[in-house]
């Protein structure tokens, strides 16, 4: 009996759910000390005709099909797409051609092939075959992409759309790379430090802190910090609603703190307004172009899931 496809349409929540996984430690672990008192920074502007050449990456993902063998044995048949944008002095414009890759996430050895219409979606095992872990495998498939694409760059900042994760291999030049988390549900600081952050005034900052990677289950240590967006109009919000956590792999505390003051510049500039984006202060503009790029590149869901069926029937 060959593969065949779960009614559930991926593009809703799976219909089973793992339970999420105790809060990491390790975060005591976390340094403050850095740059002396615990204040807020007001980094003197830097205009963008005297920005570096900046680029921003991101990546998205998609769960194209639930798919299970003759045993019962569930798959998962995705697409992981990342790209860049770059910022200079001419303007904004993309960078080459994204990276995309079509996977097939399955936790047994593969007795019955693919057929042929799918031999495009590569087989990677995985331990756990439950939708949770899938899923998470398919994050982690998006993120090992961007970051061969970080290494690929050559020249200025790296500005990544979310978490610093690791590749297949060592960054190359940590220093010159961002990352930056839009929402905050995570909380990192003790109740003093914490504070700060809803007295940030827009196009301030929080002082740098060290984070262990074991603190945040990755192998990759980080300097982080945080920045108030400007948010307009204002009165709507909570003073926490336009925070940015932002963070490097630097491994010098003096390059982290220069690359913080740069942050509230390039970040303060490039966010979005409300009017136009409803993930707005955080979803940077170039961002959401970037992702509307690369949805192109990604295909039309209705239509690959008519292909899957297709290629299944056969």
């Amino acid at each position: 009996m060959p593969w065949r496809l779960e009614t559930w349409n991926p593009e809703y929540a799976l219909p089973e759910r793992a339970e999420a996984d105790d809060q990491a430690s390790g975060l005591e672990d976390i340094k403050t000390h850095y740059e002396g008192d615990w204040r807020a920074r007001t980094p003197a502007r830097v205009e963008p005709e005297n920005w570096p050449i900046v680029y921003l990456v991101d990546g998205r993902q998609r769960v194209d099909a639930q798919i299970a063998d003759s045993s019962g044995r569930r798959a998962l048949l995705a697409t992981v797409v990342a790209g860049a944008v770059l910022r200079d002095g001419a303007g904004i414009r993309v960078v080459g051609e994204p990276l995309r890759q079509h996977i097939l996430l399955h936790s047994a050895d593969l007795e019955e092939p693919l057929p042929p219409g799918l031999g495009h979606y590569r087989p990677i095992r995985v331990p756990k075959s439950d939708p949770a872990s899938l899923r998470a495998r398919v994050t982690e498939v998006m993120r090992r992409l961007e970051a061969r694409l970080v290494n690929e760059l050559e020249g200025g900042l790296v500005i990544v759309d979310g978490q610093i994760f690791p590749g297949e291999e060592p960054y190359q030049a940590p220093e010159r790379i961002l990352g930056y988390t839009k929402t905050q549900a995570a909380t990192y600081l003790g109740p003093e430090e914490q504070a700060l952050l809803h007295r940030l005034m827009p196009h301030q900052r929080t002082p740098i802190f060290s984070i262990p990677g074991y603190a945040l289950r990755r192998p990759l240590d980080v300097f982080s910090w945080y920045v108030r967006l400007p948010l307009e109009p204002s009165a709507p919000f909570y003073g926490a609603a336009a925070l940015l956590r932002v963070e490097s792999p630097t491994s010098e505390p003096a390059e982290a703190s220069q690359l913080a003051d740069l942050s509230v510049s390039l970040f303060c500039a490039l966010a979005s307004s409300p009017a136009r984006d409803p993930r707005a202060p955080q979803n940077l503009i170039p961002i959401g172009g970037l992702e509307q790029w690369l949805g192109r590149y990604m295909g039309q869901a209705e239509v690959i899931r008519r292909r899957i069926i297709q290629a299944l029937l056969t």
